[in-house]
């Protein structure tokens, strides 16, 4: 099986086409082509530009894209998603919550107005940072947050700390207006935290007031939860809206029920497997994101797939920790990348799908038609199809990234913000670093946030992070190729 670094296009070829190949990149004229291989085989390959003429640079097309994106970024054109971080509080407390563990996030939120914690895997980090003396500690440089708790200036516009019906309907109001300007016709919406089910109330706002379709836009929405908070009000509106629901569990002990990494198992794992059956008899899209990281290695097992196969959810998402430095520090790219894909046969077995960051690369790879819708972002929506709003209209790429974009009051001024402009234009190739890899095309290099607060910048890819996607990827295409050749049989 042979891919194209930048554009995927996977092809099952035999050894004739691998040696016509090599012979290619030295030049070959079409009459030669055409004595080597059929009319539809040829056309093929260089559909899939695995032959293209002499003298033609693909990554110059790559090139092309971003001087188009460059000009068009500022319009809004390539935004598409909202994520209303509809409160920073959560009734849970575990180690490695995606909204509370980016130190300068946590520092940026906290000066635009906001009140967020660091959680424990970031306490954690700030010691271990301190720990390695004072030039340690000076190179983290701005993502070293000064402060946990700044309320900053801007309290009076929404003391509570939880999202406002009126910010959030203004949000989805002005997200509507510019996708209809510029020709967009859909338009998600996620509801996001800390835990969104304790403003509960903006969520059925927000449903209630928008639908499906508003304003000539249709609209479609998720929601990601822990799960202990689905009464019957919240659970009849996310089925009729079909709102996509994720609940996030690190892992299961079946003896125990200890599902969260770190958490003092206040509400038992009997209310939260009683949510999510309760969701899928309801016909809410309900799925599980788990998470595999150095606070969950050794729990981290097959239990939680057999829940998933038994509740006949079909898909568990997996999230390879956000640490990624002090993750493979700890654990080898090898051993984590192999101990993945063990998961992944042992979820085939169970007729179970896992899937992520690291799956949807494989997907580019194979999936000519899931590269073209997205090829710009690849993985990561925020480098300019996502913008993250905080309760009090503060507004960023995502809620692990470290950058305010603006406010909703001056919401097409989002897009010519410098920081916009950066994230939206790290799209195709990621960074300097990516030139060359195999993955250039398909993989995000990771999450732009985790980038930023590992190195501040996103440009910069974790070296540990780039060894197990390549690893992973490459033993799902070999199983892929095995498959592909079963069924050719």
């Amino acid at each position: 099986m042979a891919f194209h670094s930048l554009f995927g296009n996977a092809r099952l070829i035999d050894r004739d086409i691998v040696e016509l190949l090599k012979e290619a990149a030295q030049g070959l004229d079409w009459d030669r082509l055409r004595e080597r291989v059929d009319e539809d085989s040829l056309r093929d390959l260089v559909a899939a530009r695995f032959l293209v003429e002499a003298g033609h640079d693909e990554a110059r097309e790559i090139d092309t894209l971003l001087e188009s994106r460059r000009s068009a970024l500022g319009s809004g054109v390539f935004h598409s998603s909202i994520q209303l971080v509809l409160t920073n509080a959560c009734n849970f407390s575990c180690q490695g919550c995606f909204a509370y563990n980016f130190d300068g996030g946590v520092e940026e939120r906290n000066t635009s107005g906001e009140s967020v914690k660091p959680g424990p895997v970031l306490v954690e980090l700030r010691r271990s940072r301190a720990d390695t003396g004072p030039a340690a500690h000076q190179d983290s440089g701005p993502t070293l947050a000064r402060g946990d708790w700044n309320h900053g200036s801007d309290e009076g516009r929404n003391p509570s700390m939880h999202m406002s019906r009126e910010v959030a309907e203004k949000t989805v109001k002005e997200a509507i207006a510019l996708r209809k300007a510029n020709g967009g016709g859909h338009l998600t919406v996620s509801f996001f935290g800390g835990e969104p089910t304790l403003a509960r109330g903006t969520i059925l706002h927000v449903l209630r007031t928008f639908g499906d379709h508003y304003d000539g836009v249709t609209l479609s929405y998720d929601l990601t939860s822990n799960g202990s908070r689905i009464d019957d009000e919240l659970l009849a509106a996310l089925a009729a809206h079909r709102v996509d629901t994720t609940v996030s569990i690190d892992y299961l002990v079946p003896e125990t029920g200890e599902f969260r990494g770190g958490q003092q198992q206040r509400t038992p794992w009997a209310v939260v497997r009683k949510a999510i059956l309760d969701m899928k008899a309801a016909g809410v899209p309900v799925s599980i994101t788990t998470v595999l990281s150095q606070y969950t290695w050794d729990k981290w097992g097959t239990p939680l797939i057999d829940f998933v196969a038994e509740a006949g959810l079909g898909t568990l998402d997996v999230i390879v920790s956000f640490q990624a430095k002090e993750f493979f520090r700890q654990h080898s790219p090898h051993d984590v990348a192999q101990r993945l894909l063990a998961a992944v046969d042992y979820g085939r077995e169970r007729g179970v799908q896992l899937s992520g960051y690291w799956y949807q690369t494989f997907q580019m790879i194979i999936d000519d038609a899931k590269w073209a819708e997205q090829a710009d972002y690849k993985t990561c929506p925020a480098v300019g199809r996502q913008l993250s709003i905080e309760p009090n209209g503060s507004v960023f790429a995502c809620k692990a990234t470290a950058r305010k974009l603006g406010t909703i009051d001056d919401w097409r001024g989002i897009f010519a913000s410098p920081a916009y402009q950066d994230y939206g234009m790290r799209a195709y190739t990621n960074g300097p670093g990516c030139q060359g890899c195999e993955l250039q095309g398909t993989c995000s290099g990771g999450s732009a946030g985790a980038l930023e607060e590992e190195n501040g910048s996103i440009q910069v890819m974790s070296p540990g992070y780039c060894a197990y996607m390549r690893e992973v990827v490459q033993g799902l295409l070999e199983r892929h190729h095995a498959q592909s050749l079963a069924t050719l049989s």
